[in-house]
């Protein structure tokens, strides 16, 4: 059975679920945490943006982060890289580390407020085995696609001969950096580009 629910299916407080809700585990991408952490995050799909809730452990470093789809401009399913310890531990088997490799992280590309470029890097839990979060990972991959949530990525333009939605805050946050811009101004502006 798969972890993503039906877009029918409520909860009795009438609360919506996900699209789709995964154990992931961070491997890196954020300026704040530059190294990869263990505790597991929820990594959801909503119908508007992704959102990562902390798990019980990884409340400790992980605070929630919401991506809406306006801002991401892709999302890359990638072979995971194996450490040296896993490479040592597997190295005599059968397979070798090729047991390891297997395509189950998850590379989301989005642009922060500051129009600052970021790949955010995960890896799926969910799955028990390599290859079951291989499969998770490429389930996750099709739910994205099935649900339309691709078609949201950044890749609409914006009005009359600007650049895309990306491009559009970087600029603002260059404004914002160079003093130009109030913050109110920036989040007003953000607001109206991002639809809000």
């Amino acid at each position: 059975m798969g972890l993503f629910k039906s877009s029918k299916a409520e909860p009795a407080d009438g609360t919506p679920e996900p699209l789709a809700e995964y154990k992931v585990i961070y491997k890196g991408g954020l300026a704040e945490l530059p190294k990869a952490k263990t505790g597991h995050i929820m990594l959801q799909a909503w119908g508007d943006c992704f959102a990562m809730e902390p798990g019980n452990v990884s409340k400790k470093f992980w605070t929630r982060l919401i991506i809406p789809y306006a801002v991401v401009s892709d999302v890359q399913i990638v072979r995971r890289q194996v450490g040296a310890v896993a490479g040592l531990l597997t190295a005599g088997s059968k397979g070798g580390t090729r047991e390891l490799e297997t395509e189950n992280n998850i590379h989301i590309h989005y642009t922060n407020a500051t129009g600052q470029p970021i790949v955010l890097r995960v890896e799926m839990l969910t799955g028990v085995t390599v290859d079951g979060q291989a499969r998770k990972a490429a389930e996750f991959n099709d739910r994205l696609q099935a649900h339309g949530v691709r078609t949201q990525f950044e890749q609409k333009a914006t009005p009359a001969g600007m650049g895309s939605v990306a491009d559009e805050l970087a600029k603002l946050g260059q404004l914002l950096q160079q003093g130009i811009l109030s913050s109110d101004e920036f989040a007003a502006a953000k607001g109206r580009l991002l639809g809000q």
